[in-house]
């Protein structure tokens, strides 16, 4: 992963894709970081979630841009959002993830950090937390 962002660097470079250029930068630059704090490779779960965490910072950012009707930090934060989401795997499908909810809860589990932990085990980085939490909570409820 880490070697598809450096070369998607070059080429945003090459091509003069300023946006580019600045959102995958800011990628590496944040594994660089962390790979400073772990002191060993960053391996591709830890890029997703560093990408993840980016693109919940532009979702934070795109909201604060549009109570503030600033329209041209909107259309920046969209298009960085778009950038940062092409590397993010696909997202788990609802039907799958409730399949597995009610999965985990026939099997017996009741409470939700061990269920979340299960289906964090299960997709891995492509498990949407907010949605599994929800779709967990929402399974959970009496009836």
């Amino acid at each position: 992963m880490k070697e598809k962002l450096q070369s998607d660097l070059k080429t945003a470079m090459k091509s003069g894709d300023k946006l580019r250029l600045m959102t995958v930068r800011g990628i590496l630059s944040e594994v660089t970081r962390l790979e400073k704090e772990v002191c060993r490779a960053a391996n591709e779960d830890e890029i997703i979630q560093i990408i993840k965490r980016e693109r919940a910072r532009r979702d934070e950012s795109l909201d604060f841009a549009r109570r503030g009707k600033r329209f041209d930090l909107i259309t920046q934060y969209e298009a960085e959002a778009k950038v940062l989401e092409g590397y993010l795997p696909p997202a788990v499908a609802v039907e799958d993830l409730n399949a597995a909810v009610a999965a985990q809860i026939a099997a017996g589990a009741n409470q939700i950090g061990p269920i979340m932990k299960a289906l964090r085990d299960q997709f891995g980085a492509s498990l949407d937390g907010k949605m599994a939490s929800a779709a967990v909570k929402t399974a959970l409820a009496p009836k």
